[in-house]
């Protein structure tokens, strides 16, 4: 009688341990993006965590078909003012970019991402993948380069681009990391 009592509630423990962390799973696995956001969340959920998120004026979508439904402006970072574009599909977040605002020319945009990198690489350590290509085109130099940190399952790259000597765009992206090297191929 005692060996059942004690089965049964080794049975009945197991069983709630297991509902509870069938439960917390979700939880376990949300993936992190930007400042706390994390995959799957919805519009009302980022606003509530950024009041001053508004809908852009003119929406961005991505080749994904995720579309960005929620803009902030003028976020910090490294002493520069960038807008902080999340994409939705669906009705829940799947990317996050923050798109720098200043312009000026390819110098500043390269000591830019030059500070930009410095910080990252002190963050997440050295980057998994760079890339640092320039172009003679018809209307002068073009620059592009890149670097990519993963933080766990988040892929974060940060990238510019100059054309002719001037900035034509620096963003840094947050997205969901393939879970495998080929899985990106």
């Amino acid at each position: 009688m005692d060996s059942s009592r004690g089965l049964r509630s080794s049975v009945l423990t197991a069983g709630l341990v297991g509902c509870l962390l069938w439960g917390l799973a979700p939880i376990a696995q949300a993936q992190s993006l930007w400042k706390g956001t994390q995959v799957g969340m919805s519009v009302t959920a980022i606003q509530r965590q950024f009041p001053r998120a508004s809908a852009p004026p003119a929406p961005t979508r991505l080749t994904d078909g995720s579309r960005e439904l929620l803009r902030l402006a003028d976020t910090p970072v490294q002493g520069h003012a960038f807008d902080a574009l999340f994409f939705f599909r669906q009705g829940a977040l799947q990317h996050v970019n923050l798109e720098l605002r200043e312009t000026g020319g390819a110098v500043f945009a390269l000591q830019t991402f030059r500070s930009i990198k410095v910080a990252f690489d002190a963050k997440y350590g050295p980057p998994v993948d760079e890339q640092d290509q320039t172009f003679n085109a018809a209307t002068g130099t073009a620059t592009f380069r890149s670097a990519s940190w993963r933080s766990g399952r988040t892929l974060i790259t940060l990238s510019y681009a100059t054309a002719a000597g001037r900035l034509v765009v620096m963003n840094v992206a947050y997205r969901p990391a393939p879970s495998r090297s080929t899985d990106d191929i």
